[in-house]
């Protein structure tokens, strides 16, 4: 609707629930524009094959709020006609032959984060909803669009904003792609190969970077309230810093990157393509297929879990993984079964993997007290880097000490896919 002035004309609203504040006299007149958008659009529409029509519009201009602005150089491509492969065909071609970037905020998300002075919130993992009435072809389109519209929710936040929370919840989102198609891998074949390796390049890089901010903004805080700084702490916290930036710098640089746009482009084409799942095992029920799988993981997770007492760092590093491969599982497919069951199950697989991942850490920590020390001057950083490492290996062995129980917790727990 044209309006002919800067405030919102309130009487084109319709008379509804939803929108009785708006019409409400108090909170019409306080109404006044945030943000505007100064564009020029030039369209055409393609026929790159027959039967397909993709518009192509190219967009440059400015986004402000107030004295913020933020230039607009866009192509966005709307498919008209055809399969949606194909409008992905086309935008793999046109990164092929320029360098672009993947935007996936709209222009009015980029204006109000200019009115907000920052950017959107980190996106965390949204419930992923695996109902009874889905094949496994369903079920595996609905996981990893989730876990992938995660992925993109966040790359922005990492490339522009400090917050750790960022980077942690892209580094999510990865996972959980990662997860599933570890889950349907017998399904989808050789094909899911590349995208897999990428996506692993990808999820170790920005897990140096996760693995440097625990360090700096979690860690060294808690010890430091725990006990008194030791000898070279300032040395070592200032090295510890320089190595975290040099790393994050680094992570950002891959986002931004067009070979991360040309990957992110061929992985959105293959999940979106309809071949990826139309092979006839794809038409099993969901609930069939989950059940498999999760009694195959709960199988493995025992395995590695015997002897639990006896069991070396890395035998502990091997059942950490196979408990978080286990819990992604059960919060994909927990629509599937007995609700009360499962979330149970998510908890105590939760507590076993925090456990785990802590007693990890002391093995994680080594390399990054090792660049600290190479990057940091003197001997007094090498002093404080072995108080970090004490102060890992200590917590790892009282976390030991909680393991067993958190076990017995979980082999207690109903398993509602057995039934």
């Amino acid at each position: 609707t044209v309006i002919a002035g800067a405030r919102p004309d309130i009487a084109v609203l319709p008379r509804d629930p939803a929108t009785k504040i708006l019409r409400s006299r108090k909170i019409a007149g306080t109404l006044i524009p945030v943000l505007s958008t100064e564009i020029t659009r030039s369209v055409r529409l393609l026929e790159p094959a027959p039967g397909v029509l993709i518009e192509v519009a190219i967009d440059r201009g400015v986004i402000r709020s107030g004295r913020r602005r933020d230039p607009v150089c866009e192509l966005e491509l709307e498919l008209k006609q055809g399969p949606v492969t194909a409008l992905f065909d086309l935008a793999q071609r046109l990164a092929a032959e320029m360098p672009v970037a993947l935007e996936h905020r709209s222009k009015a998300a980029r204006g109000y984060a200019l009115f907000s002075a920052g950017v959107a919130a980190p996106v965390k993992a949204e419930p992923v909803f695996v109902t009874r009435d889905m094949d496994a072809g369903a079920a595996f389109r609905a996981i990893a669009a989730a876990a992938l519209a995660q992925v993109h929710a966040n790359e922005h936040g990492v490339i522009s904003s400090a917050d750790p929370e960022y980077l942690h919840q892209m580094r999510v989102g990865l996972r959980r792609l990662r997860s599933a198609l570890g889950l349907f891998r017998n399904l989808l074949g050789d094909a899911v190969v590349p995208h897999a390796a990428v996506l692993r390049t990808i999820a170790v890089e920005l897990g140096v970077a996760r693995d440097w901010d625990v360090l700096v903004t979690e860690t060294l805080p808690q010890m430091r309230e725990a006990a008194p700084p030791a000898a070279g702490t300032a040395a070592f916290d200032a090295a510890c810093a320089a190595c975290r930036q040099a790393v994050r710098r680094k992570s950002k640089k891959t986002i931004k990157t067009i070979g991360y746009a040309k990957a992110m482009l061929a992985l959105g084409c293959w999940l979106g393509s309809p071949e990826t799942t139309a092979s006839a095992p794809w038409r099993e029920p969901a609930s069939a297929y989950a059940s498999r799988v999760l009694v195959a993981r709960h199988a493995r997770v025992l395995k590695r879990g015997r002897h639990l007492a006896q069991r070396s760092a890395t035998d502990l590093h091997r059942l950490r993984i196979a408990v978080k491969k286990l819990r992604y599982a059960v919060e994909f497919f927990a629509g599937l079964f007995q609700v009360n069951d499962m979330a149970v199950q998510r908890a105590r697989l939760a507590r076993l993997q925090d456990i785990l991942g802590r007693i990890n850490d002391a093995t994680v920590v080594e390399p990054l007290l090792d660049a600290a020390i190479a990057a940091g001057p003197g001997r007094a950083v090498a002093v404080a880097a072995d108080h970090v490492l004490e102060w890992h290996r200590a917590r790892a062995v009282a976390e030991r000490g909680k393991l067993q129980l958190a076990w017995r917790h979980y082999r207690a727990a109903r398993r509602p896919w057995r039934e």
